[in-house]
């Protein structure tokens, strides 16, 4: 598929290599770039069997990379938590996981348990001090560290410690550790106790959360999970999806831009939703986030970025940011690979007949109609482009 090949393609790049990959000590964002980078390298393994040198590399360095307890940055100092910290080795987290269920890693195995026991355990019991009311409006395409509110070194990216329970959920569900669960129970307790869209939430991380809560139904089989599940993706679809099914990347700011990890994650809850509850509604949603979002993410090169947001009354999408190489690029192998495990889901009548739904958008078969240089197109992936220097804006019909 092309998609995969362009993503493979500039994964093999320089910020993907042994040289680079590794980020320096000021980098705050401990632990993401590094974690994303090895999750996206063994979702190619996954999609393809093929083995990015980078992550033999990245595991062979991990241990002279890393801290005495096996995670990146500073030990935890019982006073301040760092939200950055927390939501990076997130990633951190799920790439290990992959890693040693796909190679046998006795050494993935070792470092995600003691990240577990010394950098998430002890701030676990934090949350219940989980500071909400922030300072909104600020940050860019890339988080950055805030105010200190409550011991906790707050980012821009309101809510980002929340996505941890991603990364713990699979641990659970790899484990069964009755510590990590009582803990996370609390965690996803005051998650759903948190009005994350009036609190101007990051879409990604919020969308991740529920990944992990969806993640924590199939490990137990427990509805309470996946009630939440339901509850909460009805309110990012109602409050945080644009018109095109991408997302804002907060709830509450329809002039920012949009975010490939975010869309990623949607489509996977709306795909996995389908398969445990036979909805269709879910089953329509994933196509169309998969048509009209994540596609048009995909850039020439392989890399994702974010794309304009478009509303009821901002119309044209074009491209936002040409590449977020320190996420979304890396992300991306993710949906690729919940669309490479469910492609007979994907596939499209380009003969069907155009329909109308209740926004007045018009689709061929899940595709949405949009206007491009003066003719009304079924929605095409942005990767088509040739050169970085098209200027790329489409007039949607809605």
């Amino acid at each position: 598929m092309k998609n995969i090949i362009m993503n493979s393609r500039r994964l093999h790049d320089e910020p993907y290599r042994i040289e680079k990959v590794f980020r320096p000590a000021d980098y705050t964002w401990q632990g993401d770039w590094e974690g994303r980078a090895l999750l996206a390298f063994n979702c190619h393994y996954e999609m393809t069997g093929e083995e990015i040198p980078c992550m033999h590399q990245m595991m062979a360095q991990m241990e002279e990379k890393t801290n005495e307890h096996g995670f990146l940055g500073p030990l935890f100092d019982g006073v301040t938590v760092n939200e950055q910290q927390v939501s990076g080795h997130n990633w951190y987290v799920r790439g290990l996981i992959k890693y040693a269920k796909n190679f046998n890693s006795e050494l993935a195995l070792k470092l995600l348990k003691s990240t577990i026991e010394n950098l998430y355990q002890p701030i676990l019991p934090w949350f219940d001090q989980y500071p909400l009311e922030r300072e909104k409006g600020i940050g860019g395409v890339s988080g950055t560290n805030a105010k200190v509110l409550n011991g906790w070194q707050t980012s821009s990216d309101i809510g980002c410690a929340y996505m941890s329970v991603d990364g713990l959920a699979k641990y659970y569900q790899l484990t069964k550790d009755q510590t990590t669960r009582k803990l996370l129970d609390k965690v996803i307790e005051t998650f759903v106790a948190t009005d994350f869209v009036k609190y101007g939430f990051q879409t990604h991380t919020t969308l991740t959360c529920i990944r992990g809560i969806l993640t924590m139904y199939e490990a137990t089989g427990e509805e309470k999970y996946l009630s939440i599940v339901k509850e909460k993706f009805a309110l990012y679809i109602r409050h945080g999806m644009t018109l095109t099914y991408e997302n804002f990347n907060w709830f509450g700011r329809e002039d920012t831009w949009t975010e490939p990890c975010a869309v990623v994650d949607s489509l996977i809850l709306a795909t996995e939703l389908y398969k445990i509850t036979n909805d269709r509604e879910y089953l329509t949603l994933a196509r169309r986030i998969w048509f009209n979002g994540l596609q048009f993410c995909q850039r020439d090169h392989g890399g994702a970025g974010p794309n304009t947001c478009i509303t009821e009354t901002q119309r044209t999408l074009k491209v936002s940011m040409y590449e977020a190489p320190f996420c979304c690029t890396m992300r991306y192998a993710e949906g690729l690979l919940e669309y490479k495990q469910n492609e007979a889901l994907f596939s499209w009548d380009e003969k069907a007949e155009v329909v109308t739904d209740e926004k007045g958008r018009r689709f061929v078969d899940d595709k949405l109609l949009v206007e491009y240089q003066g003719k009304l197109v079924p929605i095409f992936s942005c990767n088509t482009f040739l050169s970085k220097e098209e200027v790329m804006a489409v007039q949607v019909t809605v």
